[in-house]
């Protein structure tokens, strides 16, 4: 009985904790939105990378019609704690170019001896710049 108490606990806190999460993500994602409201040609994308085991990441890529990153902000962490924070290294940058450092990194790390994965902030970059890839030439490409 205890352990069924326990367990619906464990249940119970991690909806809320969710709950606060999701919250702060919709809070950070409005102020990208309203910086932004109004004018032509930019694009928010987002990605995401979960982990079983360590912290997992969330991205937030503002790309502007010419493929131009113009927003970078990345949260990472296990704990509701986690907050957005800006990534100024890949302000600027044209997609591709960011992608190109991106896949860089990884085999750096596949080239180490240790047997690792993609960094979690790595991969959900990973994911919001090829969206915005496809997503942007499709908008580009009239229709056939």
């Amino acid at each position: 009985m205890q352990l069924i108490l326990i367990a619906c606990g464990i249940l119970v806190m991690n909806y809320i904790l969710t709950f606060f999460q999701v919250r702060s993500y919709k809070k950070s994602m409005e102020t990208m939105i309203k910086k932004y409201k109004g004018k032509q040609g930019y694009y928010l994308f987002s990605g995401q990378s979960r982990r079983k085991l360590g912290a997992g990441s969330i991205a937030m890529l503002v790309v502007d019609e010419n493929y131009m990153v113009m927003e970078c902000q990345v949260m990472k962490g296990i704990t509701v704690l986690s907050t957005f924070k800006e990534i100024e290294k890949y302000k600027g940058l044209h997609v591709g170019s960011m992608l190109d450092a991106l896949h860089e990194s990884a085999k750096q790390v596949k080239k180490s001896k240790k047997k690792q994965k993609m960094p979690a902030i790595s991969d959900a970059l990973n994911t919001a710049a090829e969206s915005a890839l496809l997503s942007i030439s499709r908008k580009a490409m009239p229709n056939a």
